[in-house]
């Protein structure tokens, strides 16, 4: 049983490609995810061998930022605007999330093709699979995940959401059908996903005071069983700080140890 944290955006900019390599230099971190549609996918692989972590580097499937690498998604409105720009207007409609045509479809597999190409002609070994604004685990991506999978072996896939208390019937229905299918077209997943923020809601007990504590502990205990992967999102702020998003990862990282 593992923990695993990773830096998503990998290759987005300088500054991320900077503070994820940081973050491993740091032991924040133990896994990455590059977009390599991005401008400084190609600086990521060179800081990641540079830095002795380039086996430890997914793909960050992108459908919502940038540019495609692939012709006919460029045409398809539901994705891009005139200029050939990915625009997440699908991501943007509950309906298509859920369903698309045939040509969107094949769009959406010919785009992932390209990008799983260029990850491994980049020479990124990992194979293992997950995506900007959590788009596969729309069932029309995941419908060309399911197509890409028989050629392409991923190690692993990452799950739907499942780290969380509540929620709408609806969504506790998708995310359990949406990762059991995951679960059929690859060989690996953790048992459960979610972010830093959901680690301390499910996880946490107890005063502020003692919030830090207990949850190590909880999440330590747990892990014993279970594999967890932790998403994180490495950057810096105004002032030069490392932080997940907004939150400062000194704090963060005493939630969980990296393993």
């Amino acid at each position: 049983m593992a923990l695993i944290v990773n830096a998503d955006d990998f290759g987005k900019s300088p500054e991320v490609n900077k503070a994820i390599a940081e973050c491993f230099n740091k032991g924040y971190i133990n896994r990455t995810t590059v977009m390599v549609n991005m401008p400084y996918a190609e600086e990521a692989f060179d800081i990641a061998k540079k830095n002795g972590f380039i086996d430890k580097v997914g793909l960050h499937i992108n459908l919502t930022e940038g540019r495609p690498l692939s012709d006919s998604i460029k045409l398809n409105s539901d994705f891009c605007n005139m200029e050939g720009v990915f625009t997440a207007a699908f991501y943007r409609s509950t309906r298509k999330r859920l369903h698309m045509d045939k040509e969107s479809v094949s769009d959406i597999t010919e785009e992932v093709k390209a990008q799983i190409d260029k990850y491994l002609s980049l020479g990124f070994t990992l194979k293992h699979i997950d995506s900007h604004h959590h788009v596969h685990t729309n069932y029309p991506v995941y419908k060309s995940l399911k197509i890409l999978s028989r050629y392409y072996n991923f190690s692993s896939i990452r799950l739907s959401r499942n780290l969380y208390r509540g929620g709408s019937l609806f969504n506790r229905t998708y995310k359990s059908f949406i990762n059991k299918k995951f679960r059929q077209i690859c060989n690996h997943t953790t048992d459960y996903f979610g972010s830093f923020k959901d680690v301390v809601d499910y996880f946490a007990t107890g005063s502020d005071e003692q919030i830090v504590d207990s949850t190590t502990n909880i999440v330590n205990d747990f892990c014993v069983k279970h594999d967890l992967e932790v998403m994180v999102h490495p950057m810096y702020s105004k002032e030069g700080v490392l932080v997940d998003s907004d939150i400062p990862f000194e704090r963060e990282i005493l939630l969980y140890e990296v393993r």
